[in-house]
């Protein structure tokens, strides 16, 4: 019996199902009330939460997009996990880049990825700057 392509057969099973809970875990989320809701404050109509790391590379490209988009919509706002891990366990956050977006304090979406962009860019289109 080979044992090599028994063990790299193994290793191979366990990154797909490591990384396919990471995948569903997003689906969780959805559905959920905001977990960084306030009481008392003013409650926004839709909310985007950024989650990202320094030192991810896809991170580095998607974070100067959001940066701009959170510029312009004070609902928009970007989490450096390395200083702000609280946050990102409120919202078990697993991966980076990871966006929740979150419309009348439910989250209605939870993207993992270079994705981000283009989904961020259509909810706001679909939103616009309503409060």
């Amino acid at each position: 019996m080979n044992y090599s392509a028994v063990f790299a057969l193994g290793v191979g099973v366990f990154v797909i199902i490591f990384f396919g809970r990471i995948y569903l875990s997003r689906f969780k989320m959805i559905g959920e009330p905001n977990p960084a809701r306030h009481v008392g404050d003013e409650k926004p109509l839709w909310q985007v939460f950024y989650f990202y790391s320094p030192r991810c590379s896809a991170c580095k490209t998607i974070t100067p997009v959001v940066e701009e988009h959170s510029k312009q919509y004070k609902q928009i706002s970007a989490v450096d996990i390395s200083t702000d891990l609280e946050l990102a366990q409120q919202f078990h956050i697993r991966a980076t880049p990871t966006a929740v977006f979150i419309e009348n304090d439910i989250v209605s979406d939870v993207q993992l990825g270079s994705g981000i962009g283009q989904t961020m860019k259509d909810f706001i289109e679909k939103h616009g700057s309503a409060n």
